[in-house]
């Protein structure tokens, strides 16, 4: 009678445990990877989300804006617009005034809205202020509504009788990275000079070009020389619209 019976040890061989180990690596280097391409693509859906967010806000804005103006004018690149005070900020809550009726011309009460689109370093920024009646500032706010703005261009007010129009473009940079650094944006007119900027740095051809299409073309300088990036554009987005108060006109 055997009191301590032979007991069999199971376990890998050397072979199957480096295959083992072999196979759960490349496992988990296919996630790793599978992880890694995911979070890009989330990030680069985002940054066009965002950008896209920020053109139509723009176009929003400031059509919206020229629709209800009283009064536009052009001057040092800025668009600035004159409207009415729809509503008495003096109450809680703002009560709206009741339009009147004088000459054909329709008015909310005194004092008036300017409103002002620029372009401010690489924001596009909106400027309301309030004004009383004699011309003073009752309240004046600056908001940045757009960014990774390169150029602003606005035409002079076309006017044609009936009619009278507002006509603007906006040009963003390409919102992308690269690995091989992501410096500082640049733009002009024509091809950067080698010696503008340093290496890492961008550059774009904004809407003033000579050459039309080679506008929103895109460098990046390496090595101390400039060269074009295929396939790279700028995005420009216009804004064409009539300025529908006859007082405007």
């Amino acid at each position: 009678m055997r009191i301590f019976p032979n007991n069999k040890r199971l376990g890998f061989t050397l072979v199957e445990m480096m295959m083992s180990v072999g196979c759960g690596t490349f496992i988990l280097a296919a996630i790793v990877a599978a992880s890694v391409s995911l979070q890009k693509s989330i990030t680069a859906l985002q940054s066009y989300s965002t950008i896209e967010g920020d053109q139509l806000r723009v176009l929003d804005y400031i059509a919206m804006d020229c629709r209800r103006a009283t009064a536009a004018a052009v001057a040092n690149g800025s668009l600035t617009l004159t409207l009415p005070v729809y509503y008495n900020s003096s109450s809680s809550p703002a009560q709206a005034y009741m339009p009147t009726l004088s000459n054909g011309s329709v008015s909310y009460g005194s004092g008036s809205v300017q409103i002002t689109y620029a372009q401010s370093g690489t924001n596009f920024t909106r400027e309301v202020k309030v004004l009383n009646s004699v011309g003073g500032t009752v309240s004046d706010q600056t908001t940045p509504i757009a960014r990774n703005v390169s150029t602003f261009t606005v035409n002079p007010i076309l006017q044609s009788n009936p009619w009278a129009t507002v006509s603007c473009n906006i040009m963003f940079f390409p919102t992308f990275l690269r690995n091989t650094s992501s410096g500082t944006w640049w733009s002009g007119n024509s091809a950067p000079a080698n010696g503008t900027g340093s290496n890492g740095d961008w550059y774009v051809i904004d809407a003033t070009a000579t050459d039309q299409t080679t506008v929103g073309n895109v460098y990046l300088k390496s090595g101390g020389t400039f060269s074009l990036m295929q396939n790279v554009k700028a995005t420009t987005v216009y804004c064409n619209t009539f300025l529908r108060n006859a007082s405007a006109r």
